[in-house]
């Protein structure tokens, strides 16, 4: 079964030049991102936009199987986003108590 995509000859190529225009921007963001949670969000970003470019290689050269490989991608990507959301949160409780402490031991 072959079938053609309306608009595939401009559409594809459109896509991935608007995705490396992404990337480059969240590639800034990691790179200058002020706090541990901005670059999580841009390294998470990044590999969604990676997953998203499997799906349009797929698209481009009709190979069902990068659609898989994109899938993966994108559950490994949720899963590490969460393993770092759980971390932070763990700190962030961990830091207000120390820094009540400090200041009642100023005072």
């Amino acid at each position: 079964m072959s079938f053609e995509l309306a608009g595939a000859g401009w559409a594809i190529p459109l896509a991935f030049s608007l995705q490396g225009v992404s990337a480059a921007l969240i590639m800034v963001r990691l790179l200058r991102g002020p706090t541990g949670p901005d670059r999580v969000v841009a390294i998470d970003a990044l590999t969604l936009l990676g997953a998203a470019a499997l799906g349009l290689f797929a698209l481009h050269t009709r190979q069902a199987v990068m659609l898989d490989a994109a899938v993966v991608l994108a559950l490994v990507s949720f899963i590490g986003t969460t393993a770092f959301m759980l971390m932070f949160r763990t700190r962030e409780l961990a830091s207000p108590a120390e820094s009540h402490v400090k200041k009642e031991a100023g005072s």
